[in-house]
């Protein structure tokens, strides 16, 4: 049986800053939607969206804005000669971007994996909010085309008027769930690649890193891996190896609220015996920095290194290392 999942899926706040990430929350939320409605996270006592709050700050799209780098869900590098040019959509793949149609008028960012790989696996990939695919997605585009074909959902929403601004999500998680399976199979049908799940990744930046975690552990056994970036999601042993994740790596920026939160949380997985390890993204806060390809190169190789331990119980809740 599943672990309980409520005291593992509660959202973390960042310390400080509220006010300020409240008001750039508020510059890529769409008008007259509460922090509610948008079904930004899950509860302690539940894996679906938080009830509303009363205080904007505290709500998960707030806990997820960049505190000061609010120009990067445009894709600006905001570059200057004390601030490293953040991460850009890599120049490698170029020729293997396709744009994938599915279900309604929606498509997903879609990177074949590169001539040569056997074996392809997925790996899928959840942006945040106000992040479009070709910056969450296509800046590490090379480093999944190594290992597989990376899908990626453009977001059922946008955060300008008019459907002018960047991709975003509105919904409840559930939403996510059931776009990124069509996608999947629209991209199965559409390259002719393999239907086999196994080993496959499951990524998730800001808004997606929390989504990725109740996805897989909605599915046990659908994800092998998770990498969760710049997410301070809580994680326990016991709720991963319920759900058939067998490594996780986390990612969070140098100078962003993330990363204290995701070092503690690595820290209390390693010393259960589980697969995991923290990667830092130097001097940037949110935003990837200009490394992010090589830092998922490394996070993509250590959790496939750890995807041949032996199965484990679902039933346990308690127990030895998982490799």
């Amino acid at each position: 049986m599943l672990p309980a999942p409520s005291p593992a899926l509660a959202f973390r706040r960042p310390a400080g800053a509220a006010v300020v990430l409240a008001f750039l929350c508020a510059c890529c939320t769409r008008p007259g939607r509460g922090p509610g409605d948008a079904g930004a996270g899950p509860g302690r006592s539940q894996v679906e969206a938080a009830p509303p709050s009363r205080d904007a700050a505290t709500s998960p799209e707030a806990r997820e804005a960049p505190d000061a780098d609010a120009g990067f869900h445009d894709g600006a590098t905001g570059a200057s000669p004390d601030r490293p040019r953040r991460a850009t959509a890599s120049p490698h793949n170029a020729g293997r971007f396709r744009t994938i149609p599915f279900g309604d008028e929606r498509t997903a960012f879609v990177v074949m994996p590169d001539e040569g790989v056997e074996s392809p696996r997925l790996v899928a990939m959840i942006h945040g909010a106000c992040t479009p695919p070709s910056y969450a997605c296509g800046a590490w585009a090379s480093a999944a085309s190594e290992v597989g074909v990376m899908v990626c959902p453009v977001g059922n929403s946008t955060c300008g008027p008019e459907g002018t601004g960047p991709a975003t999500w509105e919904g409840p998680f559930s939403g996510i769930d059931t776009d990124l399976e069509a996608s999947i199979e629209a991209t199965r049908r559409a390259t002719g690649l393999p239907s086999s799940r196994q080993g496959a990744i499951l990524a998730g930046y800001s808004r997606g890193g929390y989504a990725a975690v109740i996805l897989a552990v909605r599915h046990p056994g659908r994800w092998r891996s998770l990498i969760v970036n710049e997410a301070d999601v809580e994680l326990t042993v016991p709720m991963l190896r319920g759900a058939g994740v067998r490594s996780v790596a986390l990612i969070a920026g140098e100078y962003g609220t993330q990363i204290a939160g995701e070092r503690r949380t690595v820290d209390a997985l390693v010393e259960g015996g589980y697969p995991a390890r923290l990667w830092t993204m130097p001097r940037v806060g949110h935003p990837y920095s200009a490394d992010i390809e090589s830092i998922m190169r490394e996070a993509i190789a250590f959790v496939l290194e750890h995807q041949t331990s032996p199965a484990v119980d679902a039933s346990r809740s308690e127990g030895g290392p998982a490799g």
